[in-house]
């Protein structure tokens, strides 16, 4: 009997591919799915950020990159934002907004993908 043995196969059992899973096959969702080819995403939770004393939050993610956003609750309405300065004194005039059910704002340069909970 040779001790040098390389077929881990037994009788009536399925040889499984052990390959390594990547890090991503452990948190695996359906934003990833939908941006599986693209580099440039930023994903974020609605819970994540912190409004400022009139609940808007100002969001830069630098030009070209795409944001997604998990939100457990309503979008209310979204737009484009007319001549406005927030709590913290950011001017907000023409930048996307997006109203949520809880009263807070989200401004932002570019548009975002907002995945709801509802």
């Amino acid at each position: 009997m040779s001790t040098n043995i390389k077929d881990h196969t037994a009788v009536g059992a399925v040889k499984n591919n052990l390959e390594p899973l990547v890090s991503d096959d452990y948190f695996y969702s359906a934003f990833e799915a939908a941006y599986d080819d693209q580099i440039e995403v930023v994903s974020l939770h609605l819970d994540d950020l912190l409004p400022d004393e009139s609940g808007a939050v100002v969001l830069f993610a630098g030009e070209g990159n795409q944001v997604h956003l998990e939100a457990g609750e309503l979008l209310i309405s979204s737009g484009v934002a007319s001549s406005h300065v927030t709590a913290s004194g950011v001017d907000v005039t023409g930048l996307n907004v997006y109203n949520f059910a809880s009263g807070l704002t989200l401004y932002s340069e570019g548009e975002v993908t907002i995945q709801t909970g509802m």
